[in-house]
């Protein structure tokens, strides 16, 4: 193998992170532009958008900040269209957003459920139609969206996120097979327990200490771990890895 063909280049890709703005999707985009890609901070947060993007563009590389609510569709098309307006294609996609807000089912509302679906699911859809078009007409995309390990185990009082989350799956592997025919692939990074600071908040200090001790490894999974997983599925010497799911836990689900 001739050496260096594994390292990754994304000079000059263009690339939207969702959720771009902290936790994974910060790890992401800064990972990414240390590869040479060209980002779309998309963040419901204009100033944790900005905030990331200002990380990069410090160190002379591309970045524009903008505000995106991926569970509305025409917030979605204009971050596309602002994409397309900047550089004149889109070449990634990742689809970062996500969340829960647990509660037995025997109490969820009808409301709290769409919430949580529309966030982890219908995000996901609508994001990845709205970038389709320009990543057809140019014969090359590359698509990672995240799930859950929770999606795999259940998890009590989540019944809505893991049903969102094995619905990405799903999702995923579908859009891979109608798509194979035109130089996209779509993929899927499962997370564990990550120490993102929205995750820490959770928790005493002593609770995580308990929490990640328990955990095979004995720590939680870092966001820049998550990131070097998408990394490896959109380099162009991953060309023929898709529907695939890279499940990225310490070892406490293992599939």
């Amino acid at each position: 193998m001739r050496e260096g063909i594994l390292l990754a280049s994304l000079t000059d890709r263009v690339a939207i992170v969702t959720g771009g703005g902290a936790g994974i999707g910060r790890a992401t985009a800064l990972l990414f532009s240390h590869e040479g890609a060209r980002i779309v901070v998309a963040d419901i947060s204009m100033q944790a958008a900005r905030q990331v993007a200002e990380e990069i563009t410090r160190e002379n590389r591309d970045a524009v900040a903008l505000t995106t609510d991926v569970m509305q569709r025409d917030s979605v098309q204009k971050m596309v269209e602002e994409s397309l307006r900047r550089w004149g294609r889109i070449d990634i996609l990742v689809n970062i957003v996500g969340g829960s807000f647990p509660k037995p089912v025997l109490e969820m509302e009808e409301s709290e459920w769409d919430r949580v679906v529309n966030l982890n699911l219908k995000s996901v859809y609508l994001c990845c139609r709205a970038v389709l078009p320009a990543m057809a007409q140019g014969r090359y995309g590359k698509i990672v969206n995240l799930a859950s390990a929770q999606a795999f185990t259940g998890s009590e009082t989540r019944a809505n996120y893991t049903a969102a989350k094995l619905g990405v799956v799903g999702f995923s592997k579908s859009l891979a097979l109608e798509v194979i025919g035109l130089g996209i692939n779509v993929n899927v990074v499962a997370p564990g327990l990550v120490a993102t600071e929205r995750v820490r908040s959770r928790f005493t200090e002593e609770g995580w200490k308990e929490v990640t001790s328990a955990r095979p490894m004995g720590r939680a999974v870092m966001p820049e771990e998550i990131a070097g997983a998408i990394l490896f599925l959109v380099q162009d010497s991953q060309a023929s890895v898709t529907g695939q799911i890279i499940h990225v836990n310490g070892g406490a689900v293992m599939i």
